[in-house]
């Protein structure tokens, strides 16, 4: 039993020692020490000869608790923006044809292969022309003869030494053997297999050497410039329809590059079972396009000149409202709220709350109330970021500083406070994260972290 109690005693000594070193790590970290060991713009009352209370020479007031949160920035600026329909559709070729072989024969030369380009009447490949070509000079031998027979029965019916009947027959066997050439040059003519049109063979369906039958598919050959692109708008969009209508087309395969498209068609009837009009596009390829890709068309119904615009991601996702974060003379950030006008994919018009050459942040904003300092790290008016040496002191943010609060604790036109949000609150932020193109697992990562951290 002694042996047992002089182990418990050992635990409880080192408990014991364990709890008073953790205690004084949190009084160190408040700021239990005297106010004499605190050197000046780290938290001391020794101030700098220009910055505020404790704080460092130039800096904000308030030392460490106010050290400004590293953020970028935009400009306001004044553009065109225009008004979208948007849809989905995929592209196609308006001429995608199969080439056919038009005589039997083996292949005895291939030029075309797949993906490469032609100009109309290039050379795809040849058949054998000798049987061809033999029955041109049979062709071309009886014309000889059917020509000189038919000299002599006119010579004949001009003295009245036959009859008209016999003249004709003549004649008859004349023009028959010029049909009989013509015939054969066209089948000799098949032995070469050519481009119908400018554009690129898409799939090769014969080898070197291979004997072809009449009517064999040889070729898939398409024009991929211009394309086309189908969709189908809604009924009551009709009045805002119009042949030769501007149209933007977005494909994965070139992120972040819009491809100009036009309305080529506009069926004339409304399909009964969904209520929606088929519009034909017509796409300018550029050489990147190809058909079957899946596309995000944004047909152009209105444009506003010189309009004021700013970057979508300024918005403030975490609040109910259309709010963003602008730097103010005095290098804080200031919640305003903004009523939005037309959008486009990157950018947004402003109606009100913003004037152009006002400066917004785009990145750190979701963490950020009024008045709290910033230093703007990328965008106009920039500065260096801080040395390690600061970054080390820097407390994290959503300390006890100033733009620490949130929800109901921070100040009027603080971010929402998620943990307290309610069904209906929480799903118009959550509409708000999917306007702002994140899906529905970020969506989530994201409202566990703001609770986590609230």
């Amino acid at each position: 039993m002694g042996a047992i109690e002089a182990v418990m005693k050992t635990r409880r000594r080192i408990y014991f020692a364990v709890a008073l070193a953790a205690g004084l790590l949190v009084f160190a970290g408040c700021g239990g020490g005297s106010e004499e060991q605190a050197p000046p713009g780290k938290g001391g009352k020794a101030g700098g000869a220009e910055g505020g209370p404790g704080g460092p020479p130039g800096g904000p007031p308030g030392g460490a608790a106010g050290a400004a949160v590293p953020v970028e920035v935009a400009a306001i600026e004044r553009r065109s923006v225009s008004s979208f329909l948007e849809t989905n559709g995929s592209l196609e070729a308006e001429n995608d044809v199969q080439i056919v072989s038009r005589i039997q024969g083996p292949v005895v030369e291939l030029v075309a292969e797949e993906g490469m380009r032609l100009k109309k009447g290039d050379l795809m490949l040849k058949i054998e022309e000798i049987e061809t070509l033999s029955q041109v000079e049979i062709a071309k031998v009886s014309l000889k003869d059917a020509t000189r027979a038919h000299a002599r029965a006119k010579a004949a019916r001009d003295s009245e030494i036959i009859s008209q009947e016999v003249y004709d027959t003549a004649l008859g066997q004349l023009e028959s053997a010029e049909a009989q050439l013509t015939d054969a040059e066209i089948n000799y003519s098949y032995t070469s297999v050519t481009a119908p049109f400018d554009g690129i063979v898409v799939e090769r369906l014969v080898k070197l050497a291979e004997s072809v039958t009449a009517n064999q598919q040889l070729f898939r050959f398409s024009e991929f410039d211009p394309l086309l692109c189908k969709i189908s708008v809604p009924e009551k969009e009709l009045s805002r329809l119009k042949k030769g209508q501007t149209a933007y087309v977005n494909v994965e395969a070139w992120p972040g590059e819009r491809f100009q498209a036009t309305v080529l068609r506009i069926s004339p009837v409304v399909d009964a079972t969904t209520g929606t009009i088929r519009v034909t596009l017509q796409v300018r390829a550029r050489g990147r396009l190809s058909p079957g890709m899946f596309a995000r068309v944004f047909l152009v119904t209105d444009v506003h000149d010189d309009a004021v615009v700013m970057p979508k991601r300024a918005l403030s996702i975490e609040s109910l409202s259309d709010t963003v974060f602008v730097v103010n003379d005095e290098g804080q950030a200031e919640r305003r709220a903004v009523e939005l006008g037309y959008e486009e994919t990157e950018v947004v018009e402003v109606l009100s709350g913003l004037e152009a050459g006002d400066r917004v942040i785009v990145v750190g904003q979701d963490g950020l109330t009024d008045g709290t300092p910033i230093q703007v790290l990328k965008g106009p008016g920039a500065v260096a970021p801080p040395s390690r040496a600061a970054d080390a002191d820097r407390p994290p943010s959503g300390g006890n500083g100033p733009g620490s609060g949130s929800g109901s604790g921070g100040p009027p036109g603080g971010r929402m406070d998620l943990s307290k949000a309610t069904p209906e609150q929480l799903e118009l932020v959550k509409q708000r994260m999917r306007d702002r193109g994140m899906t529905d697992e970020q969506i989530e990562q994201t409202i566990a972290r703001r609770r986590q951290q609230q």
